[in-house]
């Protein structure tokens, strides 16, 4: 039997899933039940609302089981289950509302000019677009964390390694262990050098040998080379004399008698003449020598007056070098306190990194930062995971934004302006019935003043009445006092003139 397709409409009903899909959306079901060609569409994007909200769930309870999660994480902690399940269930169902009223607030254009319905559309849904982006990215990074979990311990692991180098090098810049090391350094430095100074000439030494020792020993040189020769002239000279026969005499005793040694030989010697010429050789000899001696006297000078300085010198260094060996050793000490110190504080600071550095949802936060920063490939599968949240968290905005005007929209659109129309005459009744209100209450004002002026002229006129007698007589008693005023002026005007 045919059935007409009014009837066939009014038969259909949405499915308990439909009407709950629907709920989902935010659609009015009244309004749904007239526009059929308008269910699988509202159908869809409830069930996307739904499914985010789904998802939401479990990102939210995982982001939280991982705070309150302890111990070793390869175990199920059953103790953060209840508070993560709690929480994965509220988060689930603050993103199912607000999803549910992004879409629910979004009403499609009547707009005829294709260019103006756009931007009307998209002005009118950027900011459920931006708040659909950042939920989308909220609920995608617990999501993140559980794929990337393997690698993103890892990462946790190498930043609390480089949290621990970190540690050190504060340490020891807050101890100035590097200071301390260049200053042990700086005075070995300081002792190989002192070293090779020891082992070295003073200046001043050198001064002396490269000019006045050289200077002696030359002059010296000189006088020997041009005063020896002389020498051994005088020298061969004396000798000569010595061994010319002619310059001997026979020796006399006191009796005039030759005299002869034990051998019979007749003693002999030199004349005066000769004595006197080896005299005057042996006097040059001297003076040569004298001269020789005095240059020799000036490098002996020179070399003693060389030993003080370099002994004076290696004392000097000697003892700059025992300082330094005792500075040294007190800046070794320094260090080795400062390095121990630099242990104890390190061990704490450690301990507190290695808490801070546990797997929670913070410091996998801070690894999955890293990780993409560092790894490209990482990177993109983390920008794909988000664009893949936005894609399901915008599907139900951008599905009302891209689909055309329906027959819901239209319903909807007069209905709400029929209530609007509706409470717009109630207002302007309501107006109506207040401004009569005022007219009346203006009238019975006017009427009060009328009656209220009325009756203060009565009173006025009543106290006039009163009035006019004290009037009167106040008049009558001042022509009174005028009059003898003038009386007394007339009589002593009199007076004077008679006077």
């Amino acid at each position: 039997m045919y059935m007409s397709k009014e009837k066939l409409e009014n038969k259909r009903e949405l499915s308990p899933i439909q009407r709950f899909m629907c709920i989902c959306a935010g659609v009015d079901k009244e309004i749904l039940k007239q526009c059929p060609t308008e269910w699988n569409k509202y159908t869809g994007i409830g069930a996307t609302i739904l499914f985010t909200g789904v998802l939401a769930t479990l990102s939210g309870g995982y982001a939280l089981y991982t705070v309150f999660r302890s111990g070793d994480l390869s175990i199920t902690d059953t103790s953060a289950l209840f508070p993560a399940f709690a929480f994965g269930i509220l988060w689930g169902l603050i993103i199912f509302n607000l999803d549910r009223f992004i879409v629910s607030t979004f009403h499609k254009s009547e707009e005829s000019v294709w260019w103006k319905k756009w931007g009307q559309e998209l002005l009118h849904a950027s900011p459920r677009i931006i708040l659909a982006i950042i939920i989308a990215i909220v609920i995608s990074k617990p999501v993140e964390i559980k794929i990337f979990e393997s690698r993103l311990a890892e990462q946790i692991q190498q930043n609390e390694i480089a949290a621990r180098k970190r540690n050190q090098s504060s340490f020891e810049e807050i101890n100035n262990i590097s200071g301390k090391t260049q200053d042990i350094a700086a005075k070995e430095k300081k002792g190989s050098i002192l070293q090779q100074e020891l082992a070295d000439d003073p200046q001043i030494v050198k001064d002396l040998i490269s000019n006045e020792l050289a200077t002696a020993k030359s002059e010296l040189a000189t006088a020997q080379r041009i005063n020896n020769p002389k020498i051994e002239n005088h020298n061969q000279s004396i000798r000569n004399i010595r061994n010319n026969q002619n310059n001997y005499r026979p020796v006399y005793d006191a009796e005039g008698n030759v005299v002869r040694d034990d051998n019979g030989n007749i003693r002999q010697s030199l004349t005066r003449e000769a004595q006197n010429n080896i005299g005057s050789h042996n006097t040059e000899i001297r003076n040569l020598r004298n001269e020789i001696a005095v240059k020799q006297k000036e490098v002996d000078r020179i070399n003693n007056l060389i030993a003080e300085e370099r002994k004076s010198y290696k004392a000097q260094k000697q003892a700059e070098i025992v300082e330094n060996k005792q500075a040294q050793k007190v800046a070794e000490a320094k260090l080795d306190s400062a390095k121990v110190k630099v242990d104890e504080e390190k061990a704490g600071a450690d301990k507190t990194s290695k808490q801070a550095f546990t797997n929670n949802f913070i410091t996998q936060i801070e690894a999955l930062g890293d990780l993409t920063d560092s790894d490209s490939t990482m990177n993109i599968v983390s920008w794909f995971l988000t664009l893949l949240f936005l894609t399901i968290e915008l599907a139900p905005i951008l599905t009302k934004l891209i689909t055309k005007r329906g027959s819901y929209d239209e319903i909807l659109d007069r209905t709400e302006y029929e209530l609007m129309v509706e409470q717009k005459e109630i207002i302007s009744r309501k107006n109506s019935e207040i401004n009569a209100l005022l007219i009346q209450a203006e009238e019975a004002a006017k009427l009060n003043a009328e009656v209220r002026m009325k009756a203060d002229k009565d009173k006025l006129d009543v106290e006039l009445q009163g009035n006019k007698a004290i009037l009167d007589d106040i008049a009558q008693k001042q022509q009174e006092l005028a009059k003898k005023a003038i009386d007394k002026w007339y009589e002593e005007e009199k007076i004077k003139l008679n006077s």
